[in-house]
């Protein structure tokens, strides 16, 4: 007779299945707990995405043309509501959370310590670096999801494995696409991969890591050409444009001075190189390749050779730095043997990932619940071009008070009214350097409407210094870039449609 307390074992891989599917919940319960803290999106781009899912689901296109797989999973996602900026927050809560579960994965390979690798997972995403992706920088966050699966995917490759070769290929092409497409930097970077392991090959079969080069150059060539808003050669001038300029240790020490309050992560991953060349000797060829790939794109994403602020291309790189920057400390991780020391380090890194959350949603956030305020107060003619710093002119697109953006107009835009939204320049300054017959409409939190014509002359009445001051971000003053008006020939082709 069988006892009824008797319950079956569970096998190992069942209990880690479901250990895993518990961290998974409880970290998309936190990302979501600091998410829902305001109605409104996050970050200077948090409408852009918004805006950007609203017009696929209302016109059947992106307003502004774009190929990233983690856009049309954001559309995809919108259909379970109808508040797309809650849907996106969800899509986003979902993703850090299969962030986790894939540098788990990684680290897993690597270590062969499934404990260790659940704590280097929860330490991966609870970096200050995460919540300028998952606030601000949404499509980098899903460049790093699929960056993460390429890396494994060349990782566990093996060429000896003849029978499941093809499979391997397959699935490294694959997820090198969907880099490819997500986002421009981490498509740079895993490039920079790809060809290193291209020309592994050469030493196991030499014709078939020709073809690989040759159909590699062919695909990125393609995909170039076909589809908006991926890599192209003219990001290089983006790259090559930068102002070189030597500080010492300069972007930990940019960062530092946002950021104070996590000087001792900063500390740590600039000590991570030391710590992987101190640990580097215990661990086999395989690993040390991967290491040593670490510690190239480390070297890169640190240079101290460019301007740093916080809205430049090269701050933008740098925040890429926690990926080395963790990875190179898993050697030392991996000599942990005490179970009960890991988990006690994941424990006291969940709230440390609240708190680089809630200290990180309010980098780059706008005040959106003034910019509600205002958006009845509008008074624009018909087909007007309204220009207003980034983030208010999203936020004008998708609540559909107006077609804006946050750069200077084109020709084309000549036969059109165009408005400027200024901020900062009081009443007194106007009346100063403008005729008083000059109609300006001042609005709430210190914004004021005039013409873009009466703006321009504005300016060119302004004294120096005050153009200085007054010539930030938040009252714009360039024109698109030439990649941006690229896009523009897909936009018409769509229009064509």
């Amino acid at each position: 007779m069988v006892s009824s307390n008797f319950v079956l074992p569970m096998n190992t891989n069942s209990k880690k299945t479901i250990t895993l599917i518990l961290f998974f919940i409880f970290i998309v319960g936190i990302q979501l707990s600091v998410q829902m803290s305001s109605r409104f999106a996050f970050g200077a781009d948090g409408y852009y995405y918004a805006a950007q899912v609203n017009s696929y689901v209302t016109k059947g296109r992106f307003f502004s043309p774009d190929s990233s797989p983690i856009l049309y999973g954001l559309v995809a996602f919108s259909k379970f509501g109808s508040d797309i900026v809650l849907t996106n927050k969800i899509f986003v809560s979902i993703l850090v959370g299969s962030l986790f579960l894939v540098a788990t994965r990684l680290a897993y390979h690597l270590t062969n310590q499934f404990v260790l690798s659940i704590c280097f997972g929860v330490l991966f995403i609870s970096s200050s670096y995460i919540p300028h992706f998952s606030f601000n920088f949404i499509k980098n966050l899903g460049g790093l999801f699929f960056f993460i699966l390429f890396l494994t995917e060349l990782f566990t490759f093996d060429p000896l494995d003849t029978k499941r070769k093809w499979k391997q290929y397959l699935r490294i092409f694959v997820f090198f696409v969907l880099v490819f497409f997500s986002h421009k930097i981490t498509a740079g970077i895993a490039i920079c991969f790809l060809i290193p392991w291209i020309l592994k090959q050469i030493h196991w079969n030499q014709y078939l890591s020709l073809f690989l080069a040759f159909g590699t150059l062919v695909t990125i060539i393609g995909f170039s050409f076909l589809f908006p808003n991926t890599l192209h050669w003219n990001d290089l001038k983006v790259v090559i444009g930068e102002n070189l300029e030597f500080q010492f240790l300069s972007p930990f020490y940019q960062y530092s001075k946002l950021y104070p309050e996590f000087l001792i992560e900063q500390f740590l991953f600039f000590l991570s190189p030391i710590c992987y060349l101190i640990n580097r000797k215990d661990l086999n060829q395989k690993q040390k390749t991967f290491y040593d790939q670490m510690l190239v794109l480390y070297i890169f994403l640190s240079l101290p050779i460019f301007s740093y602020t916080a809205f430049s291309f090269p701050f933008r790189i740098f925040l890429l730095i926690f990926i080395p920057g963790c990875f190179l400390y898993l050697p030392l991780l991996s000599k942990i043997q005490s179970q009960w020391k890991l988990s006690f380090l994941c424990l006291l890194l969940f709230p440390y990932q609240i708190y680089t959350m809630v200290r990180g949603k309010e980098f780059n956030n706008q005040d959106y619940k003034l910019y509600s305020i205002i958006l009845p107060l509008f008074q624009f003619p018909k087909n007007t071009l309204i220009i207003v710093h980034q983030g208010f002119d999203y936020f004008i697109c998708f609540n559909k008070a107006g077609d804006a953006f946050h750069f200077l107009p084109e020709e084309k835009h000549k036969d059109r009214p165009i408005y400027r939204i200024a901020y900062g320049v009081s009443a007194t300054e106007y009346n100063l350097y403008l005729p008083k017959e000059r109609k300006i409409q001042y609005l709430p939190g210190f914004y004021s409407v005039l013409e873009e014509k009466t703006w321009q002359e504005f300016l060119q009445n302004l004294p120096d210094d005050s153009k200085d001051r007054i010539l930030d971000w938040r009252n714009p003053n360039t024109h698109r870039t030439e990649t941006m008006l690229r896009n523009e020939t897909f936009k018409a082709k769509n229009n064509s449609i």
